[in-house]
């Protein structure tokens, strides 16, 4: 997980008070952050682009800028600002608005009661307009959405300038997914004419000067080959025979989503007004990580003004950002039994506000109020949310502990055991085990491995992201995009997982949970009778005979797939993956895979032997 470092200096001054290192520890702590430490770092800036850095006092000068690509042994064109304390934490993945001092700055003075209830940003009409082409709603270029915004009356010195660098860096991790789902441009306005267009241009087609290399223009392909940034997120645009543009009314590119911008449309410390926008895959990516770095900017930089951008759909006109407040009903009662703390209505308003909310009466009468959160909050999304956040600002600390007035034995669940003897046995049999996230998408689970949706998942009603629209019904899938991760490794790789997948039973009320295991091998050669090898001495280690019956699976090869069966239980299916679903994840090199649902076996526990 990233580390950001926060200046103590600015953090206080942006406070109006002066915090020792215990107290801001403990109030950061409140919020949730993960502190690793109280420290100095030490600021450097790259002598060819500007390119600002920071280095733990105990880290060696780098031979090369990740931005601009510059190397040199001597590691001597990088200029020396001195040092400053910091106090360095793990992001919280959860408050990226929290990400910066003027973020975070904003969350404690709240939590402090200096100054609590909602912020309020004011937002000017549009001045500048930006006109959508359709093009980049096709699978040519897929890449439409997008959002905009203006900022005016900034003062940047190298400080400032690196804090909205580091900002956009980190909310392309937090909320873009390494900008995959979201990326951030940041534009001098001064440098601008509009109005602006947003397009997509073949790979070989319009030259442009990429950022941080003043003399040279380069093609879209060019830039995704040579550049250092082009070749990290070049994988964002693969299969894409169009690659996404922004450009200005006198054909000038302001950069090219979501990879790099333009050298000549570049933030420096002369910079007054910016343009700012974000593109994405979704519109809810899109929308949260512009309210996002907006409200962070207007608090970095008091007395700057935010200004809409008239952004022209294909379809509608719309105006970014809209800095749209939700509204939540909340009950007091049942707050007071979840968190088992004495709550009335003006108690909850107080500590509801001091996580910098506005909070009143509610239609529904005593004991409900109406809660208004602020637009860059993008982790609250139910009644619930809101609840730990008023938790919060009562202090976990202050919770008095009871015990509970019963007694009982506690005992493993069937489940638990059967599971933790696959592992060891997995263990023993020389695979590595790996654990993937319980929410995939219908993509994952069924396309990869040329498979009926078979309307059996748990949709998720408010997804996050595109990628985790549903609880998972098998672990295969993600163990062959594990696979396909470390395509770079030595082989051969023997990986599995063992955990729960969840589905739906027609004629039952709720879905059903399964303990399941998946295994898989790729090597050079490999094939049916090393996954079947494989299968068998699980069976006997376990104290288990599994019988085996031939079948057809669709990622499979035809003639190299098998049932597996435990007495009267079918219990999976194990075979060679097929050469189509090998190309998906770009392997030349063959895989075997299995998948064994462990649940028809928690019944009588067979011993160990």
């Amino acid at each position: 997980m990233p580390v950001v470092a926060i200046p103590i200096e600015d953090l206080n001054r942006r406070l109006n008070t002066q915090l020792s290192n215990e107290e801001m520890e403990l109030r950061l702590e409140q919020l949730g952050c993960d502190i690793e430490e109280f420290t100095q770092i030490r600021r450097i800036q790259c002598n060819v682009c500007n390119n600002l850095r920071e280095l733990t006092l105990n880290e060696e000068m780098p031979n090369r800028c990740t931005e601009c690509g510059h190397t040199d042994d001597k590691a001597d064109f990088w200029s020396d600002l001195g040092n400053e304390d910091v106090v360095r934490m793990d992001l919280l993945p959860v408050r990226p608005d929290i990400f910066d001092p003027g973020g975070l700055s904003r969350a404690l003075r709240g939590l402090l009661d200096l100054k609590t209830g909602l912020p309020d940003y004011q937002i000017g009409d549009a001045q500048l307009s930006l006109t959508v082409d359709p093009i980049v709603q096709e699978e040519s270029s897929y890449r439409p959405y997008i959002g905009c915004a203006v900022i005016r009356g900034l003062s940047f010195d190298d400080f400032s300038l690196r804090l909205v660098m580091k900002l956009q860096e980190n909310l392309h991790w937090a909320l873009g997914r390494n900008r995959k789902l979201a990326s951030i441009g940041v534009y001098d306005l001064s440098t601008i004419n509009g109005p602006l267009k947003y397009t997509a241009v073949e790979r070989e087609g319009l030259r442009f000067t990429p950022l941080f290399v003043p003399d040279q223009q380069q093609t879209p392909q060019e830039v995704l080959e040579t550049h250092p940034k082009g070749v990290a997120f070049a994988n964002l645009l693969d299969g894409y025979t169009h690659v996404p543009m922004l450009i200005d009314a006198n054909e000038q590119v302001l950069s090219m989503p979501p990879i790099i911008n333009s050298h000549e449309t570049r933030v420096t410390i002369d910079t007054k007004d910016v343009f700012i926008d974000v593109t994405g895959i979704t519109q809810k990516a899109v929308t949260k990580t512009l309210h996002t770095i907006v409200t962070s900017m207007l608090e970095l930089f008091p007395g700057a003004k935010a200004e809409r951008v008239e952004v022209q759909l294909p379809k509608e006109k719309v105006q970014t950002p809209s800095l749209e407040k939700e509204v939540f009903r909340f009950d007091v009662a049942a707050c007071s039994r979840l968190i088992g703390i004495p709550l009335d209505d003006e108690k909850a308003m107080g500590l509801l506000r001091q996580m910098r909310h506005q909070v009143g009466p509610h239609k529904d009468g005593e004991g409900f109020l109406e809660v208004t959160v602020a637009s860059y909050r993008n982790d609250l999304m139910h009644e619930v949310d809101l609840m730990e956040d008023l938790a919060i600002a009562y202090g976990y600390q202050n919770i008095v502990p009871v015990l509970v007035p019963t007694m009982t034995v506690a005992q493993e669940r069937p489940e638990r055991v059967i599971a933790n003897r696959a592992r060891n046995t997995m263990t023993g049999l020389g695979f590595f085990e790996v654990m993937s996230l319980i929410l995939s998408n219908a993509e994952e689970q069924y396309d990869l491995l040329n498979l009926d949706d078979p309307d059996e998942a748990v949709l998720i009603k408010h997804p996050a992201s595109v990628e985790q629209t549903l609880l998972r019904t098998s672990l295969m899938p993600q163990l062959l995009k594990l696979f396909a991760l470390n395509r770079g490794q030595g082989l051969p790789q023997r990986l599995f997982e063992v955990d729960d997948v969840v589905r739906r039973v027609e004629g039952q009320e709720l879905p059903i949970e399964e303990v399941h295991l998946s295994a898989g091998i790729i090597d050079s050669e490999v094939g049916f009778a090393d996954i079947k090898a494989l299968c068998e001495a699980l069976g006997h280690e376990m104290g288990m005979h599994f019988t085996f019956k031939v079948s057809q699976h669709p990622g499979m090869l035809p003639g190299r797939v098998a049932e597996i069966h435990w007495n009267e239980h079918k219990l999976g299916v194990m075979g060679e993956i097929h050469p189509s679903v090998l190309e998906k994840l770009r392997l030349t090199h063959p895989i075997v895979a299995l998948e064994i649902d462990l649940t028809p076996l928690c019944g009588p526990l067979l011993p160990t032997h």
